[in-house]
Protein backbone atom coordinates (compact mmCIF):
# COMPACT_ATOMS: atom_id res chain seq x y z
CA UNK A 1 0.00 0.00 0.00
CA UNK A 2 1.36 3.29 -1.12
CA UNK A 3 1.84 6.14 1.37
CA UNK A 4 -0.28 9.38 1.44
CA UNK A 5 1.54 12.29 -0.33
CA UNK A 6 2.22 14.09 2.99
CA UNK A 7 3.72 11.17 4.55
CA UNK A 8 6.34 10.71 1.82
CA UNK A 9 7.30 14.41 2.00
CA UNK A 10 7.89 14.17 5.86
CA UNK A 11 9.81 11.28 5.66
CA UNK A 12 12.21 13.13 2.98
CA UNK A 13 12.49 16.02 5.21
CA UNK A 14 13.16 13.54 8.45
CA UNK A 15 15.68 12.33 6.16
CA UNK A 16 16.90 15.80 5.05
CA UNK A 17 17.16 17.14 8.89
CA UNK A 18 19.10 13.85 9.41
CA UNK A 19 21.78 13.73 6.77
CA UNK A 20 22.30 17.50 8.03
CA UNK A 21 22.49 17.09 11.56
CA UNK A 22 24.97 14.02 11.17
CA UNK A 23 27.14 15.80 8.79
CA UNK A 24 27.23 18.74 11.49
CA UNK A 25 28.37 16.21 14.09
CA UNK A 26 30.79 14.72 12.14
CA UNK A 27 31.99 18.12 11.49
CA UNK A 28 32.45 19.64 15.35
CA UNK A 29 34.55 16.31 15.86
CA UNK A 30 37.53 17.56 14.27
CA UNK A 31 38.74 21.02 14.76
CA UNK A 32 39.89 22.02 11.09
CA UNK A 33 38.95 25.09 8.60
CA UNK A 34 37.57 22.70 6.18
CA UNK A 35 35.40 21.19 9.19
CA UNK A 36 33.66 24.45 9.28
CA UNK A 37 32.69 24.77 5.47
CA UNK A 38 30.98 21.01 5.70
CA UNK A 39 29.11 22.90 8.81
CA UNK A 40 27.94 25.66 7.01
CA UNK A 41 28.28 24.80 3.26
CA UNK A 42 26.37 21.04 3.65
CA UNK A 43 24.95 20.42 7.25
CA UNK A 44 22.76 24.13 7.47
CA UNK A 45 21.24 23.70 3.84
CA UNK A 46 20.26 20.66 4.16
CA UNK A 47 18.58 21.18 7.60
CA UNK A 48 17.15 24.48 5.92
CA UNK A 49 15.70 22.36 3.26
CA UNK A 50 14.09 19.67 5.54
CA UNK A 51 12.32 22.02 7.21
CA UNK A 52 11.18 23.78 3.91
CA UNK A 53 9.94 21.14 3.16
CA UNK A 54 8.15 19.73 5.72
CA UNK A 55 6.67 23.62 6.35
CA UNK A 56 5.62 23.04 2.91
CA UNK A 57 3.95 19.76 3.58
CA UNK A 58 1.96 20.98 6.08
CA UNK A 59 0.65 23.86 4.65
CA UNK A 60 -0.25 21.77 1.21
CA UNK A 61 -2.01 19.48 3.41
CA UNK A 62 -3.70 21.72 5.50
CA UNK A 63 -5.03 23.50 2.08
CA UNK A 64 -6.32 20.37 0.93
CA UNK A 65 -8.15 19.51 4.04
CA UNK A 66 -9.68 22.50 4.35
CA UNK A 67 -11.10 22.54 0.48
CA UNK A 68 -12.68 19.15 1.70
CA UNK A 69 -14.15 19.99 4.84
CA UNK A 70 -15.48 23.26 3.91
CA UNK A 71 -16.07 23.08 -0.22
CA UNK A 72 -16.94 26.26 -1.65
CA UNK A 73 -20.12 28.37 -0.30
CA UNK A 74 -21.45 30.03 -3.59
CA UNK A 75 -22.65 26.87 -4.59
CA UNK A 76 -24.79 26.60 -1.56
CA UNK A 77 -26.32 29.77 -2.20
Amino acid sequence: MAAPVVETRIRWAGLLIGAGLLVQALALLRVHPLAFVAFAVVGCPLVAAGIVVYLTSLLKHDSAARDLVSPDRSESN
